[in-house]
Parts: C-alpha cells; sequence; structure tokens
C-alpha cells in the first residue's frame, strides 16, 4: 500500500512537470507575445544607445603611409563616438515625445558629452527645447532662465520652412497609422522568421539590472536579414501612402527599395547578418533590446558594425522631465531677438530683412 502511494504521487508529479513544461512558449511564441504587449501600451520611457562597433574602408594602392595612417586615426576618432537618446512617449490622450539627445565620446582620456533635450506635443504642434550649451553662448533675458524655447509649427516663419507633406507627419492620427504599420510590419517580420533561429540564453548582469527575467536571442543570415528589413519597409510605405503621408510618385520611388526582385543585384553584393537579443520583464514587455547590425561588400573592402542598445521602463505611466506649463515657455523669436545683440549690425539687418520678407509672403499665402 505504502509503495503504491509512493508509485501514485511520483505518476503525479511527473504528470504535473510534463504539462508544466507542455505550456511553457516556444522562443518565437513569447517573442511575439511580447512584441504585442508591448506595442499595444500607452506610453513608456526609454534609454538607447547606438555606437559603431566596426568600420573598415578599401585601401588605395596610391595611398601613402602618412594618409593611411590619419586615415585610421579618423576611423578610431569615429568609434569613440556614441549617440543616446533618453526620453518618453504618451500616447494615452494628446501624444507627447520627450527626448534628450546626447553626443558622447570617450576615448583616450578624453569625455565629452553635448546634450539636446526636446519636447514635442503632437496636439498643439510645438516643440520645446530645454537647456543646451546655446544658453551659455548666447544668454537669454534674467527672467526667461529656466524656461524652454518654444516652438510652434503653426508660426507663419516656421510653416513656410516646412512643406505640407511634412507637416502631415505632425498630425496625431497620422502618427498613429505610422505605429500602427510598425506594430504590424514588425510583428510580422519577426513571425516570418523560422522558430529554429531563436533560443532562449542566460541573462547577463546588465539584462538582469533592466528587470529581464528571460532573454530571447536571434541570429539571421543575409537571406533572413535582407527578408526581414524589406518586410518592415514595405509595410511602413504601404501604410504611409494608404494614410497620404507620400505622394503617388514617391510612392513608387519607395517601393523599389522594397521590392527583392529590383534589389537583387544590390543582395547579391552586400553580405548583411543581424543579431539581437530580447530581454523580457515578468509582466511580459520588452524591457531590453539590443541589436548588432554587420554588413561590408560581397569582398570585405568595405565593412561597417552598428550596436543598439535599449532600455524601457514605466509602460502606461511614463516620467516627463520637461514641464513648460510648470516651468514657462519663450517664443523662440524673442531668445533670437536678445541673442542678435552679439551679431554685427550688418548681418542682423540682413537676417531680420529676410525674415520680414518670410513674413510678408506667408501673409499673402495665407489671404
Amino acid at each position: 500500500m505504502f509503495l503504491k502511494s509512493i508509485f501514485l504521487s511520483t505518476s503525479l508529479i511527473v504528470s504535473v512537470l510534463m504539462m508544466v513544461g507542455c505550456a511553457t512558449p516556444s522562443p518565437h511564441e513569447s517573442l511575439k507575445n511580447a512584441m504585442n504587449k508591448t506595442f499595444d501600451t500607452s506610453g513608456y520611457n526609454y534609454t538607447s544607445t547606438t555606437r559603431i562597433t566596426k568600420i573598415t574602408f578599401p585601401e588605395e594602392t596610391n595611398t601613402t603611409t602618412i594618409t593611411s595612417l590619419y586615415l585610421q586615426k579618423g576611423i578610431d576618432v569615429i568609434r569613440g563616438f556614441s549617440f543616446g537618446i533618453n526620453g518618453a512617449v504618451n500616447y494615452s490622450n494628446s501624444i507627447q515625445s520627450e527626448a534628450t539627445y546626447d553626443l558622447h565620446y570617450n576615448k583616450d582620456n578624453v569625455e565629452i558629452s553635448m546634450k539636446f533635450p526636446f519636447l514635442f506635443d503632437y496636439s498643439t504642434k510645438t516643440l520645446y527645447m530645454g537647456k543646451t550649451f546655446l544658453n551659455t553662448i548666447f544668454p537669454m533675458k534674467a527672467e526667461d532662465e529656466g524656461k524652454f524655447i518654444r516652438f510652434d509649427l503653426n508660426d507663419s516663419i516656421i510653416s513656410t520652412l516646412i512643406d505640407e507633406e511634412n507637416m502631415k507627419q505632425f498630425d496625431e492620427k497620422k502618427v498613429h497609422s505610422i505605429n500602427a504599420a510598425i506594430k504590424e510590419g514588425t510583428i510580422k517580420a519577426f513571425n516570418d522568421i523560422n522558430s529554429s533561429y531563436f533560443s532562449y540564453q542566460p541573462l547577463n548582469t546588465l539584462e538582469k539590472n533592466s528587470g529581464s527575467t528571460k532573454k530571447i536571442h536571434i541570429t539571421l543570415d543575409h537571406n533572413q536579414s535582407m527578408k526581414l528589413i524589406l518586410t518592415i519597409a514595405d509595410s511602413l510605405i504601404q501604410k504611409m501612402y494608404a494614410e497620404s503621408l507620400i505622394t503617388k510618385e514617391a510612392y513608387g520611388s519607395y517601393m523599389f527599395i522594397s521590392d527583392p526582385k529590383q534589389l537583387e543585384p544590390l543582395i547579391a553584393e552586400l553580405n548583411l547578418q543581424l543579431d539581437f537579443d530580447f530581454g523580457i520583464g515578468s509582466d511580459g514587455h520588452i524591457v531590453y533590446l539590443r541589436s548588432l547590425i554587420n554588413g561590408s561588400d560581397k569582398n570585405d573592402r568595405f565593412a561597417l558594425g552598428i550596436e543598439n542598445s535599449a532600455e524601457l521602463k514605466n509602460f502606461n505611466a511614463p516620467k516627463f522631465t520637461i514641464d513648460p506649463k510648470s516651468a514657462g515657455s519663450v517664443d523662440y523669436m524673442e531668445v533670437f531677438s536678445k541673442w542678435k545683440e552679439l551679431i554685427p549690425s550688418d548681418t542682423t539687418k540682413d537676417t531680420l530683412e529676410d525674415i520680414e520678407k518670410i513674413q510678408d509672403n506667408s501673409s499673402e499665402q495665407i489671404i
């Protein structure tokens, strides 16, 4: 009786373990679910860093030793740069997008960083710029210190510089449409990849710190890499044309870059490999992403490697650091009128005359 009980208990445990094992989604299915959930959020904070990992140029036969040396030094300088973005997006009510762009250099005991904070409100088509080195070079009025510089895209001067087609990109409905196209194309592109390219991998320290509880790795060969890129590009182009974001003529040109048959000669001369690491959090969102692009020509004379890593957090509750309502803002023309005091009088006069001409022309167009 005792042995029978042990046998039944053991059988029950084995059955439960088998059921749990069968219920665990494959890496392919797990990533698809995480992508859907992440794209469906109403907003989030993100941190992104992009850097060049590899760059080589073909050496000319008649290049001197000195020229070759300076070329290599120039490549080393380029590899010391990275481009970072720290921002937030909110789609819940009116669309807002905040981003602090950081051009960073760190090599040979030299570290330089230049940051440019921006907030764009799509409901009012207004861009706000935070404090940058420009405030140091061109100081603002004492009463305006701490305020954001405001650029209204409906302003007569700015609207003259931005044509009607480009203005469509700042419409809230159009932004939602483009995001829907990116979601549809990205999920389709990854869903079409054979599941054998997906695998669960151990988490490293950085991924654990981002809140990842599991990691999915993908390494794509040349054909799969091209297929992924073309699928996403085609979906985006089709949606933009359907939403009248691009003209019929532009649509015909763009379709060329997403047609494998048209690009076949170029694809044959190009080596491309894409690598991805997706970190998925306990709530099912993608909280970490690392992508690596390695491309070269067929003979490996030219090669370029680009790495991007990004962390996402605060899903459905993004936190913004730029708040024009509480800090206040000042129109860009008021700021420029202060800056013009540092510009030679002749230059200032010519510049103001040009602005007045633009305003006059804009008024005539509006009338």
